[in-house]
């Protein structure tokens, strides 16, 4: 439980932190979702690991390919 009260500081510290001056909102909405997508994988991939692979396995890999970018997925799954 605590893993993800952290992780949910993370993200909810960068949109916080996130200076907007000199960047776009198309461009600073990308970058908060990307910390937020890295750390839903982080999470994830933790579950995963703490479980057995024959009951998590596939959905894991689904979720992966369905929410990231395919080389990003590959990555976290190799």
């Amino acid at each position: 439980g605590m893993n993800i009260n952290h992780t949910r500081d993370l993200v909810r510290m960068a949109n916080c932190f996130y200076d907007d001056n000199g960047v776009t909102p198309e461009k600073r909405a990308e970058d908060l979702n990307h910390v937020a997508l890295c750390t839903w994988a982080f999470v994830r991939s933790m579950k995963r690991h703490l479980s057995p692979e024959e009951e998590d396995e596939q959905e894991f890999r689904v979720e992966l390919y369905e929410k990231l970018p395919q080389q990003q997925a590959d990555m976290i799954i190799a």
